[in-house]
């Protein structure tokens, strides 16, 4: 007898598959393409709204990718599953890249205190309060309970100023600008203020704070309070990003500095990352996590939005977000500790050409914007 041979089938394109395994890899394939594009286009350095909205959802976006990339194990041996899983592989390395220094294992770029000294903390609270929020009270039973040196509230208007009447009594110094287009801004301290005033770097209706804080031991900070607007549908980051570099020069050569406030912006952003370059200034939160503070009504759609950049003759000595005030913000509560020996261990990243180039053409395309702002 002759011996039969037997073949296997392999599992190749030309198998049968079903309509819906069709249906469902064609999906994936196209939502793989879709992702890559998410990962890609905001490593454009343009300030697009609909390219620069892409530097805020990088951790769900992360996540994002690895269920696309599970999706695609199934048809690995497909041409075009291939190629989504190369792209999205490469699409993680970019968020990661980007996150990265936000995670807890990552390296600190600011030290914890080592000062016992009672003079150099200073506590500040931050919170944007959100207008029309009308829970005052849960604003002032916070900062009673976390008692910080200095608050900065940003979204306040005429009836907030009125609801916060009270902070009068313990916060002796007070620069307070209520505006009704969501951008109001003050601050109250224990501290003495010295050379307060409201600036508009960019736009008249966007007011920030400057200051100078004297601290228990004398020693004086320069506090810049901001908040720009935020990038949305038809309005470009242009002034946003103009009005952070401008800040940025301003407390540059500073020798003790502040900036802090809603930034509408997240740390890993390229214009964050050049606001740091040009301020020479530390973020605390670097390798000890992300401390979303936006969107405090949903549980996925979070980003770091409320920030403090400091100088690197302090060092950190607490950090975290507090319990919700009824705003779509939670509030910052940061910690920090004036030790001048700090700056010979620990160093604000630096300016080079390229960046003071990048910085420049934001400043003039803000201007640009300004004296024309149809063509705009």
């Amino acid at each position: 007898m002759v011996p039969t041979e037997t073949t296997s089938e392999e599992p190749s394109d030309s198998t049968p598959e079903s309509p819906v395994r069709k249906w469902v890899y064609r999906c994936v394939i196209l939502l793989a393409g879709v992702a890559a594009l998410t990962a890609l286009l905001p490593l454009l350095p343009v300030d697009w709204w609909w390219v620069r909205i892409g530097d805020f959802p990088r951790v769900q976006l992360l996540f994002a990718y690895v269920v696309l990339l599970l999706a695609l194990i199934p048809f690995w041996h497909k041409t075009a599953a291939k190629t989504g899983i190369f792209l999205l592989t490469i699409s993680c390395c970019i968020q990661l890249f980007w996150i990265f220094p936000y995670l807890p294992f990552a390296p600190h770029e600011v030290e914890w205190a080592e000062s016992a000294d009672p003079q150099t903390p200073l506590r500040i609270m931050t919170a944007n309060v959100y207008q029309e929020n009308q829970n005052a009270e849960a604003v002032l039973s916070l900062i009673e309970q976390e008692q910080p040196d200095i608050v900065v509230l940003c979204e306040v208007n005429a009836r907030w100023i009125r609801d916060l009447k009270s902070l009068e009594k313990s916060y002796g110094w007070q620069l307070k600008h209520p505006l009704e287009n969501t951008y109001g801004i003050a601050v109250y301290s224990r501290l003495p203020l010295e050379s307060a005033r409201i600036r508009s770097m960019i736009k008249q209706e966007i007011p920030s704070i400057d200051a100078r804080v004297k601290l228990p031991s004398g020693h004086i900070v320069r506090l810049f309070a901001v908040h720009p607007n935020p990038p949305r549908p038809g309005e470009d980051t242009t002034k946003r990003d103009a009005e952070l570099v401008l800040v940025g020069r301003e407390v540059r050569d500073s020798p003790s500095a502040i900036v802090l406030g809603d930034l509408n912006d997240v740390g890993w952003s390229r214009t964050t990352n050049l606001f740091q370059e040009v301020s020479g200034l530390l973020d605390p939160r670097k390798g000890r996590g992300l401390y979303p503070t936006f969107d405090a009504t949903s549980s996925i759609w979070r980003y770091p939005l409320d920030y403090l950049f400091h100088s690197d003759d302090f060092r950190v000595v607490k950090l975290g977000t507090l319990p919700s005030i009824g705003s779509d913000h939670f509030p910052l509560l940061v910690e920090l500790s004036h030790e001048s020996e700090a700056a010979d261990t620990q160093e604000g990243p630096h300016l080079d050409a390229g960046d003071q180039e990048d910085a420049s053409d934001a400043v003039e395309s803000a201007r640009q914007l300004k004296d024309n702002p149809e063509g705009g």
